[in-house]
């Protein structure tokens, strides 16, 4: 099995510029398509003469396809034909490994979802998952064959801490600890697989898809069963020294609220803002055990009890998303996972703590005009696994690391 992990690097300058051009194009006309010939030469600076020689390659793989022929120039030069991304050329598959699911997308190379399946986990350990996932492709692959025969690799997500090999350092929720999950996918796959955690793929998705794509930087928040956090900058996963940047389940916000709290560290933001804290918030008040479609519901019929909790679950967030803002300055923070949905009802707390939290004439404010923006992920239940097919996705259209070397 082939990993994003070990690829051969490029030794030659002559391939690293080849690559380097193919991923301008691609990019360029994933952004604009429509362009010609013509068009990609004067905007890559490159030859005409190279960019027919890229193309044609592009063509010959499937894909880019050529579209209309358009009109001649003012100045009588030729008529060119656009060229645009073949949507068919190449499939993308993610899986998430969720805390109750296994969920699989099918993306396309326009980037959307064409399939989705999903099936309940039956046992954790490791093996066992490999088993439904292989299930979960096989379904995906008998619907589309032509899927298999162009996947361009498989992205699987975690709920947990990976280190920057793929290792699975801790999956709390799954019992997992230092899990390799490649020696029980090679015997079955012969793709490149690429593992990430589920909230560095959330922050790609909303890189890449969401058609709100920063200047700079992306903070994603998933708030769901667990807490985590992934950030992009400059088109980049901000990693860190071992690959666990990004990790704020254990950040403090508040010390002193332990009986409010759901987890082993309470006062945390784990402990007081995942769904469990939430839940766990409301049977204090109320001392009945509810599920957060019940609490939703209760929410909308506007019972106190329910509108007093999610307050006070906005207010824990708000002071976290504070400190997270101060030490990463994000241009855009998207929450995701199954509580952004409460978002709306607790926008005015955030606006409120948030709003003077950098320093005056920093050019960011919270109002929706202002360039720092609060949003909500469009992508629900999906996002982790279409994180996952954005991991393979993106390797389409990044630019090789390059290396400098004394």
């Amino acid at each position: 099995m082939k990993t994003n992990l070990h690829q051969k690097p490029l030794t030659t300058n002559a391939s690293l510029i080849k690559q380097i051009n193919f991923t301008r194009i691609l990019s360029l006309l994933r952004d604009r398509p429509g362009l010609t010939r013509s068009d990609l030469a004067r905007q890559t600076g490159l030859t005409r003469s190279t960019v027919t020689i890229i193309t044609t390659e592009l063509l010959a793989t499937g894909l880019i396809r050529e579209g209309q022929e358009t009109a001649s120039s003012p100045e009588g030069g030729r008529p060119g034909v656009e060229l645009e991304l073949n949507p068919e050329g190449a499939f993308f598959i993610g899986v998430a490994i969720g805390d109750e699911h296994i969920r699989a997308v099918e993306l396309n190379l326009a980037a959307k979802v064409t399939r989705r399946i999903q099936t309940p986990i039956t046992d954790t350990h490791p093996a066992t998952i490999t088993r439904q996932l292989m299930e979960l492709l096989k379904r995906l692959w008998q619907a589309n064959p032509q899927g298999k025969a162009r996947s361009r690799g498989i992205g699987i997500t975690v709920p947990g801490s990976l280190d920057r090999d793929g290792i699975i350092l801790q999956a709390p929720r799954l019992h997992w600890q230092q899990i390799d999950l490649r020696p029980y996918l090679n015997l079955h796959l012969d793709l490149p697989l690429f593992i990430e955690n589920d909230a560095n793929a959330g922050a790609l998705v909303e890189m890449y898809l969401s058609g709100a794509m920063p200047g700079h930087s992306l903070l994603y928040l998933f708030l769901g069963v667990g807490v985590g956090a992934g950030m992009v900058l400059h088109h980049r996963l901000l990693r860190g020294a071992g690959g666990t940047a990004c990790e704020i389940s254990e950040l403090m916000i508040d010390p002193h609220a332990a009986h409010l709290s759901a987890g082993k560290l309470p006062g945390t933001i784990e402990a007081l803002c995942s769904k469990a804290g939430l839940l766990n918030a409301y049977h204090h008040q109320s001392g009945e055990s509810i599920d957060l479609n019940t609490l939703t519901a209760r929410l909308k019929q506007a019972d106190p009890i329910a509108q007093a909790v999610v307050n006070q679950w906005g207010k824990y967030l708000s002071w976290g998303v504070r400190g997270l803002v101060g030490i990463l300055n994000p241009e855009r923070i998207v929450f995701g996972g199954s509580l952004a949905a409460l978002l709306p009802n607790v926008q005015a707390q955030l606006d409120d703590v948030l709003q003077n939290c950098l320093p005056d004439g920093s050019g960011y404010g919270f109002d929706p005009a202002a360039r720092f923006q609060l949003a909500v992920s469009q992508f629900g239940e999906d996002g982790a696994a279409i994180g996952g097919a954005v991991l393979v996705y993106q390797s389409l259209f990044q630019m090789p690391d390059l290396l400098l070397l004394h």
